[in-house]
């Protein structure tokens, strides 16, 4: 076991340009984990994580070019249905589904296949624990290890899915978001939640790790960081993507997750909290994003959110709430007599 752990969070601001093509969405994640693994020590293990959402890129990337060209989100939709009326179709009428579920299961098997394909080569290039943000994946029966082909939903649900790779690119394990904001609801994405007895911990070089998509992060709303320190997690990774004003009352709200799972209750060790920010058409995200340890000891003084004020915990935190930055941090073992 090594003695230490290295902590990226990667907080990145998106565009659509960032997704218009699959050679282009590619590109723009292979700068990014280059531009975050680059300081790193190859001598010590280390755990990357990056936002919630990240996948969309690549839904936006297998859809027609003039996609990236509609002034709004629900323009993009209406243009992307256009283009795939026919195949959407079968699959609204089949699962008697949504128009927005009947697309993403249209294009969810090429989806699928970039996003995961473009982060296990990462990962494995870059030889890094990679919680690859989150997509809308359907059901592919997928547990670990190699994808399956070709990659064929077993079901009409599509879940906001994050993806845990090791150093040596292969899956480690997928978790699916339970508790699910209005965007991805019946009235937006459409998503399907995932179930509560589907959480799980993986056991890593880093140590045992928990992933809360975003809202699962927080209580009452969701019961997963409570099922997640049930089974033992000792590190946290919160991917988010906030498509709301970075406001005093909002970052307040925002210590109800992984901050106060980790340094008020001490369930976790440490926590990762990576944030999304730019402008997906017409949605704004913004959030600071963040690194946390239990251990009071091991976080500097004076830091926090930018209205708050300085607050223990916090071993890192962006300097802007709409801006790309890469939070590092080199820390114990979760095992470490220290913890």
């Amino acid at each position: 076991m090594s003695l230490t752990i290295q902590l990226v969070a990667v907080q990145m601001r998106w565009s659509v340009a960032d997704g218009r093509s699959p050679e282009a969405f590619a590109a723009r994640m292979a700068a990014l984990l280059q531009q975050a693994c680059a300081p790193l020590d190859p001598r010590a293990p280390a755990l990357v994580a990056l936002p919630e959402d990240v996948g969309l890129l690549a839904a936006l990337a297998i859809l027609p070019p003039g996609l990236i060209r509609q002034p709004s989100m629900a323009a993009a939709m209406a243009f992307a249905l256009r283009r795939r009326l026919l195949p959407a179709l079968y699959r609204r009428l089949r699962h008697r589904v949504s128009w927005a579920r009947a697309l993403l299961l249209t294009i969810n098997p090429l989806l699928a296949r970039l996003y995961l394909e473009t982060f296990s080569q990462l990962a494995r290039a870059h030889r890094i624990y990679l919680v690859a943000g989150s997509a809308p994946l359907a059901d592919y029966g997928i547990r670990e290890g190699e994808l399956p082909r070709p990659l064929r939903p077993r079901g009409p649900a599509v879940y906001n899915t994050a993806a845990l790779f090791g150093p040596d690119g292969r899956l480690i394990g997928l978790q699916t978001k339970v508790a699910l904001i209005d965007l991805e609801g019946p009235a937006g994405l459409d998503l399907s939640p995932g179930a509560p007895e589907a959480i799980r911990v993986f056991d890593t070089e880093v140590g045992r790790i928990g992933i809360a998509v975003c809202l699962d992060a927080f209580v009452p709303e969701s019961p997963v960081r409570e099922l997640l320190a049930r089974q033992g997690a000792q590190i946290l990774v919160q991917p988010s993507a906030n498509p709301g004003p970075w406001t005093p009352e909002q970052q307040a709200d925002w210590l109800r997750g992984a901050w106060a799972a980790t340094v008020q209750e001490g369930r976790f060790a440490y926590a990762l909290n990576p944030m999304m920010t730019g402008a997906l058409f017409d949605l704004a995200f913004y959030g600071q994003s963040a690194l946390f340890a239990r251990d009071a000891r091991l976080a500097p003084e004076g830091r926090g959110y930018r209205d708050l004020g300085p607050m223990p915990g916090f071993l890192a935190v962006a300097a802007t709430e709409d801006g790309e930055e890469i939070l590092t941090a080199r820390v114990p073992h979760p095992d470490a007599p220290l913890l």
